[in-house]
């Protein structure tokens, strides 16, 4: 049972918790509007509805990132400046080891890690996939923006688009496009390219194509022998263009939930028949959810390491916990990043590396309690 120490550190670390996640989602959250919605909401005024479909498809991956900083944060300035207010000596003095000062700490990290782990497995991969739709959809009301000049258009699949120039509503200057292609290595490499000078166009809605006509058109084709034929026309045919191709959908690992994995890796035969995936992606799919489950566990495993590093603050050094919050957060991201490199070796070694970061916080943690106990 809690008692009135327990339940005053976990009150005071759950609520600078909060606190750093409102902050955090408020940023990183606008942050993602104004790059992924901007043309939307700058350009046509849309709708008020379609941002809080987006805010709530956006705040299950991003929660997934920002609790474990949010709790290492707090953990951190809570028992800084406990120490510096002499009230963890109080708490020694009356008794308690620091173990015990830590355990309502430790379990809410458990609490925390719970969370994450079903934002992680379950939430997060469907929000990822319909935050995706969205967009895409949005933006097939206003097929006029596949034609925004002064941007590499990657939306249609396949194609590579820049237009120079917008002359009218009808009209283009200056269009340059890439055919692409994938290889045996899932790449897609160019199989032609074409610049045509001034382009007329009109949208087939019924059909949902651009119908081009290409005016003083240069054209290269890329051959398998390496060598390049090129075309010149003043007048070229059509281009018919669709702006909503009908696509067999490209499963990515971070699309899917744990379950969906868990069942895609017991019988992958359906997947690969129907070209969703390849073979050689398989390991992706596993790697994608053991690294899930050790990012989850990611809040108790820093609060090993932040109650002692806490601990060792002084009074007025309160920016202190700043920083050691970046150094931390920096430095198991690096090693979640090294992980990374490792998820093609044998299953050993990509499952060690991935849950390094986690048993590397949780020695440290152990010995800098040992230390600290020591030293009191």
């Amino acid at each position: 049972m809690f008692s009135r120490i327990d339940r005053y550190i976990v009150r005071q670390v759950l609520y600078g918790t909060l606190f750093a996640i409102l902050v955090l989602c408020v940023v990183l959250v606008l942050g993602n509007i104004f790059k992924e919605i901007r043309p939307f909401l700058v350009e046509k005024g849309m709708a008020l509805s379609f941002i809080w479909k987006f805010i709530a498809y956006l705040l299950p991956f991003t929660l997934v990132l920002i609790i474990p900083w949010s709790f290492l944060a707090s953990v951190l300035l809570v028992f800084g400046r406990l120490s510096a207010d002499q009230e963890i000596t109080a708490m020694r003095s009356s008794g308690l080891s620091l173990y015990r000062i830590a355990a309502p700490v430790l379990i809410l990290g458990c609490v925390l890690s719970g969370i994450c782990l079903w934002l992680n497995g379950t939430q997060a991969p469907h929000s990822k996939w319909k935050l995706k739709q969205m967009v895409f959809t949005e933006g097939l009301k206003d097929p006029m923006r596949f034609f925004d000049p002064g941007v590499v258009q990657a939306r249609l699949p396949g194609q590579r688009i820049y237009i120079e120039e917008r002359t009218g509503e009808q009209s283009l200057k200056g269009l340059h496009a890439y055919d692409l292609v994938k290889n045996d290595e899932g790449l897609e490499v160019p199989v032609s390219y074409f610049y045509a000078r001034d382009v007329d166009f009109k949208i087939n809605r019924e059909e949902e194509r651009f119908d081009l006509r290409l005016n003083t058109a240069y054209v290269e084709y890329f051959m398998p022998d390496g060598s390049v034929q090129r075309a010149y026309a003043e007048k070229a045919e059509p281009w018919l263009l669709p702006y909503n191709q009908k696509q067999v959908r490209r499963i990515k690992p971070d699309q899917l939930d744990n379950q969906q994995i868990r069942d895609l890796l017991r019988d992958p035969k359906p997947y690969l028949e129907s070209g969703q995936i390849k073979e050689k992606k398989l390991p992706d799919f596993s790697f994608e959810r053991i690294k899930r489950y050790s990012f989850s566990f990611a809040p108790l495993a820093l609060a090993f390491i932040a109650i002692p590093l806490g601990m060792q603050s002084r009074r007025k050094e309160s920016s202190s916990g700043f920083g050691w919050t970046v150094f931390i957060a920096f430095a198991y991201f690096i090693l979640l990043a090294l992980a990374e490199e490792f998820h093609d070796s044998n299953v050993f070694v990509s499952q060690f590396a991935v849950w390094f970061p986690n048993l590397l916080c949780l020695a440290l943690g152990l010995f800098l309690f040992r230390k600290a106990s020591l030293k009191s």
